[in-house]
């Protein structure tokens, strides 16, 4: 059991780190004692660990909403292919109907279409952006 202390500069006494405590990592050179130096670098490499880990999920979260975005876009072009073949197919919905639904349907496709070029524009565009940053 290793037991670490450091002078409490105010009082001149000193401290005792519990043995399992983290920082007990800290005295690199075993003399018992950590050092302004030893404490710095065992917290710079905890923060590196939490901005590796900031990291990691950060990019896990990005892939998770591309996939989302890739749901969406699917969903969207099957929903369109559906619409137009429904519509195609004669006799199915009469012409008096579709008369009148006719606006909405052509809303509804356009705005459709607008979100599958949109996406499939913006990730022409990071793809650009992401090789442009990488060279």
């Amino acid at each position: 059991m290793k037991e670490t202390f450091h002078v409490d500069r105010i009082k001149g006494k000193m401290k005792k780190l519990d043995p399992d405590s983290e920082f007990n990592k800290a005295d690199k050179n075993g003399d018992n004692v950590i050092s302004h130096k030893e404490l710095e670098d065992e917290i710079l490499r905890k923060n590196a660990s939490l901005d590796r880990e900031e990291r990691r999920i950060r990019m896990e979260n990005a892939d998770k909403k591309e996939d989302q975005q890739r749901y969406m876009v699917w969903f969207s072009m099957l929903t369109v292919t559906i619409l137009i073949i429904v519509v195609l197919i004669p006799g199915l919905i009469p012409v008096e109907r579709l008369d009148h639904i006719g606006p909405i349907l052509s809303t509804f496709l356009i705005s459709n279409m607008g979100v599958i070029g949109t996406f499939f524009g913006l990730s022409a565009w990071t793809k650009n952006k992401t090789m442009e940053n990488g060279k």
